[in-house]
């Protein structure tokens, strides 16, 4: 029911609604399976997945679009460990090696985000769900990422979470405009796995992957950028050899921003579309830090007319 309260308007939850003071952060245990989707809203792109993750066995598995593609991260192989990808490259069936170091060891990828800095928000309902609403701003020059992960208790206040919805909303201070945004929403959470899953295919040979070295971790890893909560992911990194490869020189430093998001947003399509297992592949160019309408006109495609000049 609403209450009104000098001036402001209170919604007053159902009796059965937790309440919001004394909250733990939640946890989701060392080892659980689930599977998500990932929408990408500004290239219409929706990517199932599905997760299992063994912390103390130091192990995880991710497969893509229905197991189209698969992920293996064995923190126990070699040395330093190995990332396997068993992938379509255009239907033909591969597999990939990425080994370890000693600076940069394989560790098991979460598929869900580490709640450290978040802090407990709102209670608020998601698909029907009530939910408790965690969030953490960061930031980095002028970019400020807002993260928001909705989960339920089950069984409780202490008791292991269950996560329902992940978002990222990101804000630019200096084009004064939300830039970037992506969800993920997850079901059939389960806090277990069994090991037999961890194991990649026999008989395989896995080669090396391709060039460029500096794709070699979203190439390897690619949900690690969407669960992060750093403001500068690996898709950001690779815009500085895009420009040194294209000989891109910017007039501002407003334009330098606006391009790096375009191009951000084409490294996303880019290896998500080529997940999908199709007869064709698609890749970065010179056209990659272009606008749509950039890149409509050099097609010849005129854009839409404005409804006053359609007579």
């Amino acid at each position: 029911m609403w209450r009104f309260l000098a001036g402001f308007v209170l919604l007053v939850c159902a009796a059965d609604a937790s309440p919001i003071g004394g909250r733990t952060v939640p946890e989701f245990g060392k080892q659980y399976h689930v599977k998500g989707e990932l929408s990408l809203p500004h290239s219409e792109i929706k990517e199932p997945f599905e997760a299992w993750y063994d912390f103390e066995g130091n192990q995880s598995r991710i497969d893509y679009r229905n197991g189209t593609v698969r992920t293996f991260l064995i923190g126990s192989d070699l040395e330093y460990g190995a990332i396997y990808k068993i992938t379509p490259v255009l239907q033909i069936i591969k597999c990939f090696q990425l080994n370890g170091t000693k600076e940069d060891p394989i560790r098991p990828q979460a598929a869900l985000p580490d709640l450290q800095g978040f802090e407990f928000e709102k209670m608020e309902y998601h698909a029907h769900v009530l939910c408790e609403v965690w969030k953490k701003v960061t930031q980095a020059g002028h970019k400020k990422n807002t993260y928001r992960l909705w989960v339920t208790r089950p069984e409780g206040n202490d008791s292991p979470a269950t996560p329902q919805h992940f978002e990222m909303e990101g804000f630019n201070t200096l084009l004064e405009s939300h830039n970037d945004k992506y969800t993920i929403d997850y079901s059939d959470f389960s806090p277990q796995t069994e090991s037999d899953v961890f194991i990649p295919p026999l008989g395989m040979t896995c080669g090396e992957f391709p060039d460029p070295v500096e794709e070699h971790q979203i190439l390897a890893n690619p949900i690690q950028d969407y669960v992060s909560t750093s403001p500068v992911s690996h898709a950001h990194r690779l815009f500085g050899p895009f420009k040194e490869k294209f000989n891109r020189q910017y007039k501002s430093e407003k334009e330098h921003e606006e391009r790096e998001n375009y191009f951000i947003h084409s490294q996303r399509f880019v290896h998500s579309t080529n997940r999908a297992g199709l007869s064709f592949s698609v890749g970065i160019n010179n056209f990659a830090d272009w606008t749509k309408a950039e890149k409509a006109r050099m097609r010849g495609v005129l854009p839409p007319r404005k409804k006053d000049d359609r007579n």
